[in-house]
């Protein structure tokens, strides 16, 4: 009987180790699991972050002087919203880009649109023009990068110039995003220009030609101002 009593005391014992084990087994098994789960979705959500900002396109913050041109790419369409109505006259939609020094100016397109400013912006743009109630101008969109690590003064677009000889500054932007500057080493800035074309008509532009401002260090002059032209087509 005392054996008996020994044999079915050692089953019991080796039937319970043999569930510890299982259950131990089974929790180290699940949280390996659950740290393989957690490394996969990381690595996919970091994935998916580094694929948005690589395909993500370049936006710009529109600004409240004139109404969102963004949709406009065919000649001849129009937008309307609170700031006032806008048509597409002419447009190059293709990127350019030009090296001032270490300064570096990419042309996100630009366009040529007839402009009717709602009413409250009218007495605004008194200051640029004897037309302001309907007018014609011309949009650039830009992205300014100092690819030198040293502090610089730098006006993307100093001024512009027609194929019919026609010039503004950059005093005559509306825009006023300000763009020029100082640039801090690395700093990339984003924005739009907008200059109003009081004698070149729409059907005569064919061209028209960005010059920047020299790259200025503690107002001493480092590099010289580079020019480029936008066809229309």
């Amino acid at each position: 009987m005392k054996h008996i009593l020994l044999l079915v005391t050692a089953l019991v014992l080796l039937t319970a180790c043999s569930n510890n084990e299982k259950a131990n087994g089974s929790t180290e098994e699940t949280k390996d699991d659950s740290e393989q789960t957690e490394e996969t979705k990381e690595t996919k959500e970091t994935e998916e972050q580094t694929a948005t900002e690589k395909d993500e396109p370049d936006t710009f913050i529109e600004s409240p002087q004139a109404p969102d041109d963004s949709e406009l790419t065919e000649i001849g369409q129009t937008h309307r919203d609170k700031d006032g109505k806008i048509e597409l006259l002419a447009y190059a939609p293709e990127d350019k880009t030009l090296q001032a020094g270490k300064m570096e100016v990419t042309i996100k397109g630009a366009k040529v649109l007839n402009y009717r400013p709602s009413p409250d912006l009218i007495d605004f743009f008194h200051g640029y023009t004897n037309h302001e109630k309907n007018f014609n101008y011309l949009k650039v969109r830009v992205i300014v990068k100092n690819t030198s690590e040293e502090k610089v003064n730098f006006a993307p677009v100093s001024h512009i110039e027609t194929n019919t000889g026609e010039k503004k500054s950059f005093k005559d932007d509306f825009y006023i995003e300000n763009l020029h500057g100082d640039y801090q080493p690395g700093e990339v800035r984003k924005g739009q220009l907008g200059f109003i074309l009081k004698e070149t008509k729409p059907e005569e532009l064919n061209k028209v030609t960005i010059y920047t401002s020299d790259v200025f260090q503690d107002k001493e002059s480092i590099a010289d101002a580079k020019s480029i032209t936008i066809s229309f087509n």
